[in-house]
């Protein structure tokens, strides 16, 4: 499945402006009932400059901590490091980054609705869903990224893990019979949350 804004070329996703949208329009409702039984246009007020603030925090629009993923690949190249990939309104990645922030891990955030390979990725790996934090951990001497627990604790771990060392070659039977069909492990996937 492609990004589905890929095909009109644009950025954003579309479905994702219900919950901003559903919370500007609770605002503005309980501002008019406010008004209208009479507590006066200040309350009205900051109940709308409220609810903006938090439909702006859960929007598509919210790109801090924003990194492509081609940029943490690159980064990736020259040593290991470990990817967030994460979405506005999600509270596990928001709580993840806290407590990230808080140890001074090194971790590079992707958020998935800015970045069209983070969002297949992200849906590759949690088998179609946008499951968020998904944290991986980039490694010039892995083939691929390997999933790693969403917590603080599982991205200290796999950051002062050792590389783990090349398998050594193998001669094989230059005619075998079968080759067995080469399974990739996947990291497990729990979340402190």
């Amino acid at each position: 499945m492609t990004h589905p804004f890929a095909r009109a070329g644009r950025e954003l996703v579309p479905g994702h402006w219900f919950g901003p949208a559903a919370v500007l329009a609770l605002g503005f409702a309980t501002a008019w009932t406010i008004i209208g039984f009479g507590h006066g246009a200040p309350l009205a007020a900051s109940v709308l400059v409220a609810s903006l603030v938090l439909a702006l925090w859960n929007s598509p629009l919210r790109a801090s901590g924003h990194e492509p993923l081609q940029a943490a690949r690159a980064v990736a190249k020259a040593g290991r490091a470990v990817v967030v990939l994460w979405r506005p309104g999600c509270p596990y990645s928001s709580a993840l980054r806290r407590r990230a922030t808080r140890e001074g891990l090194d971790v590079h955030w992707v958020n998935i609705w800015r970045d069209e390979d983070a969002y297949e990725l992200c849906r590759s790996i949690n088998g179609g869903s946008e499951e968020t934090p998904t944290v991986m951990l980039l490694d010039p001497e892995l083939s691929a990224p390997v999933v790693i627990p969403a917590s603080v604790p599982g991205i200290r771990e796999a950051t002062s893990a050792p590389t783990p060392a090349p398998a050594p070659a193998r001669v094989l039977d230059p005619a075998p019979a079968t080759v067995p069909a080469l399974g990739r492990p996947r990291g497990l996937r729990t979340g402190d949350h």
